[in-house]
């Protein structure tokens, strides 16, 4: 992984991470916010592989837990887990087709949500998990799986452009 395409993520996540705790908190349509740094997390992983995938996810969560986490790793680890997943099942499936990303999105989110209610409320012996899945799962699934719609095509446009610049760059080197 080149310097550039480090940069090229970092600004990336940034910029999700920004929208996502600035605009969407400002502009919630159902009580939740679409998780933008899932959607670039298991996008990258889906695009990219297993490798940028994890790297991806290492970013955003240390990002989440840094600003919002009460332990240091806890989020990390959770989207680490989802870029390693995705990127594992992108060297599967095909990546043009819409259908499969909606998919991905809904089972990623799914289990992000799963592992932070698990591991942040059920192990502090909060056991009300039909209240957290209809109140927190579901209205998030939701919006992110809209908000991905528009946004894996965009994000998949960036990957090509970038990709595109890195082989051209490479080539005045040779």
């Amino acid at each position: 992984m080149t310097w550039k395409r480090v940069l090229f993520y970092l600004a990336l996540i940034v910029a999700a991470f920004m929208v996502q705790n600035n605009v969407f908190a400002v502009f919630t349509l159902i009580d939740t916010v679409p998780n933008l740094l899932l959607i670039v997390t298991f996008t990258f992983g889906f695009l990219r592989g297993k490798g940028d995938g994890m790297f991806i996810g290492f970013l955003c969560g240390l990002l989440v837990d840094s600003f919002f986490g009460e332990i240091l790793g806890f989020h990390a680890l959770a989207y680490m887990a989802i870029g390693y997943g995705n990127g594992l099942l992108g060297q599967v499936f095909y990546t043009e087709f819409l259908n499969m990303p909606v998919a991905l999105c809904i089972l990623s989110d799914f289990l992000y949500n799963l592992f932070i209610y698990f591991f942040g409320f059920l192990m502090r012996g909060q056991l009300n998990f039909p209240a957290y899945l209809w109140k927190v799962i579901l209205p998030e699934i939701v919006y992110t799986v809209l908000v991905t719609l528009v946004l894996y095509r965009f994000l998949r446009f960036l990957n090509v452009k970038f990709a595109q610049f890195e082989k051209r760059s490479a080539k005045k080197f040779v």
